[in-house]
């Protein structure tokens, strides 16, 4: 294996880490790989970065299911990653990919990928966002994948079964209208480039009817006790969680657009948060009341680390990236408050539909908190409406209007 160049530019990865705060054993894994790479990687045997991994691990007796197996891992593909692009850890494109499993893309034959690509090609034409496209894609790349394994190589091979099979497991449905709706999205621009093939696997998808969505909700009680664990400072909840709470229990905001909030988005002169919603990318504007605008504060001066991303909420852990999973804060903040501790849902959405149903439960007219939630169509909202259960009682028709046989039951 060729290390010279590693011999020339290994001390820069070190100085990296360190200046960016790396803890100890990360510098000393990162030293770990460094030296087998220039000491054992000389070797005639060793031709890879893999050959050199599998040599250790199988010296040192390490197993996949492993801590220290994934640890050399996760450190020799940001070795190999630093030598052979010059891609430093923790930054854009960081995510080293070493001994990962092929992507969903490319364990697709030419044909399928190809019908891929086209889409990603044709699928913005028609003005859809590039998050829709890609979750269209997606979806497409799953069920040519489920084809292939089923023995398909072309769209000329595909058979009623086989599309069949995607959406119902002999015993239930698995997959749903929604998800068919994106897969004939992808296969209409395949007709594009396969024609009458691609045409007969349209009309192969199976009609599903659409499902009724019922949306997870707090009740009065456990908003309650959400809002007086986020009051109490001896709650066990750091200024990061708590910010992110009253971002979630007062504007409902979604978790990306929490995690992408930037300095500028807040107005501290007008009590104000500005952002382009992720989902919709549509503008928003919400008040920020003082136990967010005091939290946040309370965050930045105090606990935010210096030298961090250029989002609002960072990682605790260096390099102090942007805050992206936010489902652990919110399961959190529930446990703290003694909230669903039996198994329920917990997950952030709960959060978000607690502002949704609140505000229809209090009269707010439908559109006002459609526009609130940052929704891109008025409909969005109807879903929500069947959980404002006070309201739906008194749609309700007492059965003590009816006459009903005493032997049936008594009123």
């Amino acid at each position: 294996m060729d290390t010279s160049n590693l011999r020339k530019i290994h001390q820069k990865l070190m100085d990296f880490l360190i200046k960016n705060g790396y803890k100890k054993d990360s510098l000393l894994q990162t030293r770990k790989c460094i030296r087998l790479a220039l000491e054992a990687g000389t070797s005639p045997e060793i031709n890879s970065y893999e050959e050199l991994f599998f040599l250790e691990v199988k010296k040192r007796g390490y197993k996949p299911e492993e801590g220290r197996y994934k640890h050399l891992r996760t450190y020799m593909g940001n070795v190999k990653q630093f030598d052979c692009k010059g891609i430093y850890p923790g930054g854009v494109g960081s995510k080293n990919g070493f001994l990962a499993s092929p992507s969903l893309y490319d364990q697709l034959n030419t044909v399928f990928q190809s019908a891929i690509d086209n889409h990603f090609r044709l699928g913005g034409l028609h003005e859809k966002r590039e998050k829709t496209v890609w979750t269209e894609a997606r979806a497409a790349m799953n069920f040519f994948k489920h084809l292939q394994n089923c023995g398909a190589e072309t769209f000329l091979d595909v058979e009623n079964k086989m599309v069949y099979t995607f959406f119902f497991n002999g015993e239930q449905q698995i997959r749903g209208k929604d998800y068919c709706n994106l897969i004939k999205a992808a296969l209409k621009t395949a007709v594009q480039l396969y024609g009458e093939p691609a045409l007969n696997i349209l009309e192969m998808l199976p009609s599903i009817k659409a499902g009724n969505k019922n949306f997870q909700y707090l009740t009065p009680e456990e908003s309650t006790k959400i809002r007086e664990c986020l009051e109490n400072e001896t709650s066990g909840l750091t200024h990061l969680e708590r910010s992110v709470g009253w971002l979630l229990y007062f504007l409902g905001l979604r978790g990306t657009d929490i995690s992408n909030l930037k300095p500028e988005n807040i107005d501290w002169k007008h009590d104000r948060i500005h952002l382009i919603q992720s989902k919709t990318g549509e503008p928003l504007t919400m008040p920020m009341n003082a136990a967010i605008g005091n939290e946040l504060f309370d965050y930045i001066t105090t606990e935010r680390p210096k030298n961090a991303a250029q989002t609002v909420l960072v990682t605790k852990s260096r390099p102090h990236g942007e805050l992206k999973y936010l489902g652990g804060i919110a399961r959190k903040l529930l446990r703290k408050s003694g909230v669903r501790t039996d198994g329920e849902p917990k997950g952030l959405r709960v959060l978000r539909h607690h502002l949704v149903t609140y505000l229809l439960s209090h009269g707010v007219e439908c559109d006002v908190v459609s526009s609130i939630a940052g929704h891109s169509s008025p409909e969005s909202i109807k879903p929500y409406a069947d959980a404002d259960i006070e309201h739906l009682r008194e749609c309700s028709i007492s059965v003590a209007e009816f006459p009903v046989s005493n032997e049936l039951f008594e009123i």
